[in-house]
């Protein structure tokens, strides 16, 4: 009886159970807490800036959020990191330079872990050095590469050298080679800490002492640079001259920085022109350049857009050291030219109408940029006829032939835009030629002994087919040696070469002595390495017509960078102005002066006394008073101090004055007068810098600096 009982009850015991296990549609049961943390990989890490990490979340099959310093998915400043835990450090260190990587489950933000990371500066690289050899003495150099920051130094043969931050891929760094260290020098760079690295090392090259004096220094500086430093005086005493020039001609370019879209005038272009002159280490390519802007000649008034004007400048950068017929070519084509002399969109001529071309760059293009408008001789002298009178290199036909040849040519094509026979103006590139608009008759040129095809460019012919005829048969006229070679020798070296001097120049454009015509470099060795050129390192050997007087742009640059002044270049064009030439503002294409203006009552030619009038010279003198004593502005800042410590020692000051502005031909009248006015200065405490002022002012403002021989 009991065992019936039981047996039900058990029956109903586990139906009960079994249909307890049974859930409800659509209930989920309750997971169990993980029995393992959220835990992150690496769990810390040192990472350089720009550089990246992956950092990897302990449990799979989760989705996750990634955060740098509570920021999700970091920031610029941070560093940023990914979906998948792919952190970018930032390209600049914060401070403090530790972040935390965060992670949490994006369905259990309470599922969380970090790791820290402490940033540190990246590891530099080297690409190239320049100048690649350094003379015993003092010298600069520029070190180009990648990851350099702010207090990277450089090392030269393992002591560090005083080093300037330029830019991330830039550095500049000056010290002194010993004798010891003649031949190859390691050259590295160290970042600072935090995670202070030092780059690859390149070799640079240290060669022996050549001993110049340096008043023949400083006066060859004169010739080559904006104005001698103490600086580059040490380093061509140490280089020679000729080492000078060959450690120039290796130098990049110094582009100038692009204008801003905003910019639609010149006035910051003018600064830039001003701070390229001052501070930009390939000074010789910047003075030859600025001599080609004299020849190659436009001007503000008509090229006002930024673009076209600074693309022009580093144009003629770019060509300074090349050859002059590829400066005639690139100046033809320079979209600023074509519109400053109207060959831009300068089409064929309708001839059944009576039209003609364009006759304005045809014509200025061999007066004032190639050959002139009479036969010259080898020397530079005219060519008379029986009757004594000059013989024309050109005739109204041959102009109206020219103009024909440059039909067809319109502005650069517009990124985007289609071609069009005339385009729109765009600056960037040369001009493109339009074959449709161009004039295909016959066009009788130039005609000279041993002239191409007899100076005839044939009928049918291009655009470009056309120029470059037209440029060949210029370029080689027997005019275009003496012609432009002493226009560079007056604007390099003296107002009054001798027919000689231009002589022995021209045979070198004809033939630099491989062939080679036109060749830039062996033209500007030519013209700066000549004895006429030279004579005058010796003051008793100079002569009294040789040297220039110093246009106002050389006369503010040269005493700016005489005391190494720093400057953004603002308020310079303002005073230069003043004194009759505003940068990038020629009146004219005839330039600011001509090269043949003879100075009034003289026979004497002396271009830059064209602009020197009552007011121009009280300008100069009145600016020279504001760089002494005055302020030219917040962006212009000079330092005397240490010439004040000078004036303890009066005559010596003035030795150094001599030496560094007049490479020591000051006269001894001129010395005593300036002892004198410093006597006169009272007694206080400021007296020497008040006696250093003076001494400065009256040498700076004096004709026997302001006419350099």
């Amino acid at each position: 009886m009991r065992r019936a009982i039981f047996a039900p009850v058990i029956f109903a015991l586990v139906i009960m159970m079994a249909s307890c296990s049974l859930a409800p549609a659509g209930y989920t049961p309750p997971t169990s807490p993980s029995s393992e943390p959220l835990t992150l990989s690496p769990s810390s890490a040192s990472v350089r800036a720009g550089s990246g990490q992956q950092f990897t979340a302990s449990l799979t099959g989760k989705t996750y959020a990634w955060a740098v310093n509570g920021v999700a998915g970091g920031s610029s400043a941070l560093g940023t990191i990914d979906t998948n835990g792919n952190y970018t450090a930032p390209a600049a260190l914060p401070s403090p330079n530790t972040i935390t990587i965060e992670v949490a489950e994006t369905s259990k933000s309470s599922e969380s872990a970090s790791s820290g990371v402490t940033l540190l500066n990246p590891i530099p690289q080297i690409s190239g050095v320049t100048p690649s050899s350094v003379n015993v003495g003092t010298f600069t150099l520029t070190i180009n590469g990648s990851e350099f920051v702010n207090g990277a130094t450089v090392s030269f043969g393992g002591a560090n050298l005083s080093t300037t931050f330029v830019s991330s891929t830039q550095l500049t760094a000056s010290g002194t080679a010993t004798s010891a260290q003649v031949g190859s020098v390691a050259v590295t760079v160290t970042n600072p800490d935090p995670g202070g690295a030092s780059s690859n090392g390149i070799n640079a090259q240290v060669v022996g002492t050549i001993s110049i004096a340096a008043n023949v220094a400083d006066r060859f500086l004169q010739q080559t640079t904006f104005g001698p430093t103490p600086q580059l005086i040490a380093q061509v005493q140490n280089s020679g001259l000729q080492g000078f020039q060959t450690q120039q001609y290796g130098l990049p370019v110094t582009p100038y920085p692009t204008p801003g879209q905003s910019e639609t005038d010149l006035n910051l272009l003018q600064q830039r022109f001003f701070v390229q002159a001052l501070t930009a280490p390939d000074q010789l390519r910047q003075r030859v350049a600025f001599a080609l802007s004299q020849i190659f000649v436009i001007g503000g008034a008509k090229v006002s857009n930024p673009t076209a004007y600074t693309n022009y400048l580093q144009l003629l950068e770019t060509d300074s050291f090349t050859n002059y017929r590829q400066i005639m070519n690139d100046v033809t084509l320079s979209p600023a030219m074509g519109h400053w002399l109207d060959m831009v969109n300068n089409g064929k001529p309708n001839t059944a109408q009576g039209d003609h071309a364009n006759e304005n760059y045809a014509r200025e293009f061999m007066q004032l940029f190639t050959i002139g408008t009479a036969q010259l001789n080898p020397d530079g002298s005219y060519q008379l006829d029986a009757t004594g009178n000059q013989i024309p290199t050109y005739t109204q036909d041959t102009v109206e032939a020219f103009a024909r040849a440059y039909t067809g040519w319109t502005y650069p094509l517009t990124p985007g835009m289609t071609q069009q026979t005339y385009n729109p103006a765009y600056w960037t590139g040369p001009m493109v030629a339009v074959d449709s608009n161009h004039d295909t008759d016959p066009k009788q040129l130039l005609v000279y002994p041993g002239v191409a095809g007899g100076g005839l460019l044939p009928a049918g012919q291009t655009a470009a087919q056309d120029l470059k005829g037209a440029i060949d048969n210029v370029f080689n006229h027997p005019n275009v040696g003496p012609f432009v070679c002493r226009e560079l020798i007056q604007h390099l070296v003296t107002s009054n070469p001798s027919p000689a001097y231009i002589q022995r120049v021209a045979s070198v454009f004809n033939d630099n002595g491989s062939g080679v015509r036109g060749d830039m470099k062996s033209v500007i060795t030519a013209i700066l390495m000549d004895p006429e050129a030279r004579r005058g390192d010796d003051p008793a050997t100079a002569v009294g017509t040789d040297g220039h007087l110093q246009e106002p742009i050389l006369f503010i640059t040269g005493l700016m960078r005489a005391f190494n002044a720093t400057s953004d270049g603002s308020n310079l064009s303002y005073y230069s102005n003043g004194m009759g030439q505003e940068p990038l503002f020629s009146p004219s294409v005839f330039n600011f002066y001509s090269p043949s203006y003879v100075i009034p009552g003289t026979t004497t030619f002396g271009p830059e006394f064209q602009l020197l009038t009552t007011a121009t010279s009280l300008n100069r003198a009145n600016w020279v008073n504001t760089l002494v004593f005055g302020s030219m502005g917040a962006g212009n800042k000079l330092d005397f101090s240490s010439y004040a410590t000078q004036a303890a020692n009066p005559g010596a000051l003035v030795d150094t004055l001599n030496g560094l502005l007049m490479h020591g031909t000051m006269s001894s009248d001129m010395k005593n007068s300036i002892l004198t006015a410093m006597q006169s200065v009272p007694a206080g405490n400021k007296q020497l810098m008040q006696e250093a002022q003076i001494a400065i002012y009256l040498v700076a403002s004096s004709s026997q600096y302001q006419v350099q021989h």
